[in-house]
């Protein structure tokens, strides 16, 4: 009998396939060692049980991974509190995967170093600076400049914690956190995995949910207690203008017409970022002057 397949193309490496009534995600990766990665990891994690992720089926080859599609699930949305406590507790429960898991070993992981990328995201943006200023204008690409040396030289003299050392999603965009009907936040897209402390992730993850309210870290970090123990290289993160330098880079790789419909959304983006970024290094600086929070 002939197998029914319906094909629907998602981004240019992504399928959505439907095969005799059952939906499948198929991702092509052009490097083999990509692919090996992917499936290595979700093997682990659904060896040790892991909820919070789909399976990886016996379909697809070399370059080719398939998964059963995650069915009535969409983007979490940060301004939920639901949302962000939700899509915590995934990232939570991958970073404990440690304890059974040693993430270490595997030799297509390479471990985070997140001030080699900051420092290289920096000079990305001073290297395409004539662009983005005529958009934003000089003063504007001065304070971000500024406020991002003065994060880079906190970030190198306060102390990181060198354990755990676990798996970490690499890319805790709103849309690889996908929230189901039952409330629970599944991971998808472990692409840019990587090893490391799960503070650093946090960090990442606060960077994302921060402009969806308003840059109030003192709300998130009173709704969370599991935030209120992050370490000192973990709190300085939060001063340097990680998204909104990533954004503006990325423009820049775009054709004109593009960029001209990215900055006006930019421009309000980054107007609110540097009217709020004092409170937020405030904050942070007050968190590492006290070694703890304070409510």
């Amino acid at each position: 009998m002939e197998v029914e397949k319906r094909l629907t193309r998602i981004k240019e490496n992504v399928w959505r396939i439907e095969e005799d009534g059952i939906d499948y995600s198929v991702k092509r990766y052009s490097d083999v060692r990509d692919a090996i990665k992917i499936r290595k990891i979700h093997e682990l994690l659904q060896i040790v049980g892991f909820p919070f992720c789909a399976s990886v089926t016996s379909k697809g080859n070399a370059h080719i991974v398939v998964q059963p599609w995650i069915m009535d699930a969409s983007p979490v949305d940060f301004t939920k509190q639901s949302d962000r406590r939700a899509s915590l507790t995934a990232l939570e429960a991958l970073h404990e995967t440690e304890s059974v898991v040693d993430w270490k070993s595997l030799p297509y992981l390479k471990t985070y170093s997140l001030l080699e990328k900051w420092s290289w995201r920096l000079e990305r943006f001073r290297n395409n600076r004539q662009t983005i200023a005529s958009y934003l204008g000089d003063d504007a690409c001065d304070l971000i400049e500024w406020y991002s040396e003065q994060a880079l030289e906190c970030l190198r003299t306060v102390p990181a914690r060198e354990s755990p050392h676990t798996l970490l999603h690499g890319d805790v965009v709103h849309h690889n956190l996908l929230k189901t009907r039952d409330g629970n936040v599944m991971l998808i897209d472990f692409d840019l995995a990587c090893t490391g402390h799960p503070d650093v992730e946090i960090a990442l993850w606060l960077h994302r949910v921060l402009p969806k309210v308003d840059y109030n870290a003192r709300q998130l970090f009173d709704e969370e207690p599991r935030l209120q123990v992050l370490g000192q290289q973990s709190i300085a993160m939060l001063q340097y203008p990680n998204e909104v330098l990533r954004e503006w880079s990325y423009l820049t790789t775009l054709p004109e017409e593009r960029q001209r419909i990215l900055a006006q959304q930019l421009i309000p983006f980054t107007e609110l970022a540097l009217m709020r970024w004092p409170d937020l290094c405030r904050f942070s600086n007050d968190l590492l002057e006290h070694n703890h929070y304070l409510p």
